[in-house]
């Protein structure tokens, strides 16, 4: 289990500096993530943090990062010092806000709220995916070079077709 804790001040910057020390957090732990994951957790955070922001109270929040490998989850906590829980809400088409912890509830496999004893710990849990975690196993008993070649064979796999326009298979080596 890895876990990190960071305080930010209750600002509207709180959001994008949220996401910046997560993705360094996941990109330190060496996490296995893929597109999806990182938007979902990405827009997880900054949806909590900014309800936080929004409608919490105190001068400052409170983040925790927490990822256990073993079950390739990934949980995001916001601490404030409001006690008023989030609720959900059903937006209209034309309303401007209401639609974070929407969001929140469908990006995440399971998520909620409680009372603590300075205002309330908001939470989300995320399913990290497992594909990548073998996969850069592998990479690693190869050796840093052939990883590299790897993931860049990978990356630009789409742009290598046959004659009929189809992906053409790439060897690593």
């Amino acid at each position: 289990m890895r876990s990190q804790s960071f305080f930010l001040v209750r600002a509207p910057t709180s959001a994008a500096i949220s996401r910046r020390r997560l993705v360094e957090h996941v990109s330190t732990w060496r996490l296995p993530e893929d597109e999806d994951s990182h938007m979902a957790m990405t827009t997880v955070l900054s949806e909590l943090v900014t309800n936080a922001v929004s409608h919490g109270a105190g001068d400052m929040l409170s983040v925790t990062v927490r990822a256990d490998l073993g079950k390739s989850r990934l949980l995001l906590e916001v601490h404030d010092n409001s006690s008023v829980l989030p609720r959900l809400r059903c937006p209209s088409p034309d309303s401007e806000s209401g639609r974070g912890m929407v969001l929140v509830e469908h990006l995440s496999i399971a998520c909620g709220a409680e009372n603590t004893m300075r205002g309330k710990r908001v939470w989300a849990e995320l399913a990290l995916p497992r594909e990548l975690a073998g996969r850069r196993r592998a990479f690693e008993r190869l050796g840093p070079p052939h990883a590299i070649v790897q993931r860049l064979l990978n990356a630009f796999r789409p742009l290598f077709r046959t004659e009929s326009g189809e992906p053409a298979a790439v060897s690593g080596r």
